[in-house]
């Protein structure tokens, strides 16, 4: 089970890429996606990089289909989310 902060994390990131256009995910797999991103930051992001375990995450998801952010477009909207 993941903590509600990378499960909150996780949900605006998708959402945020959605809108700006910058993933494809299989329809009505989204939720799939916020759940998977935030276990796999759970267990594999312990001392490394947000971002980059973030955008490893995304790619290595069956639901998404296409990831069209680099870690920059990733950092820029995780400094957006923080900001709201």
């Amino acid at each position: 089970m993941s903590t509600p902060f990378l499960l909150h994390y996780a949900a605006s990131l998708v959402q945020a890429l959605l809108d700006e256009d910058l993933i494809e995910i299989r329809a009505g797999q989204e939720e799939v996606v916020v759940r998977y991103l935030a276990k796999e930051l759970q267990l594999r992001g312990e001392g490394r990089s947000l971002i980059s375990c973030t955008s490893q995450a995304l790619l290595r998801c069956d639901q998404v289909e296409e990831l069209f952010a680099d870690d920059d477009e990733i950092k820029e909207l995780v400094q957006d989310i923080g900001r709201r």
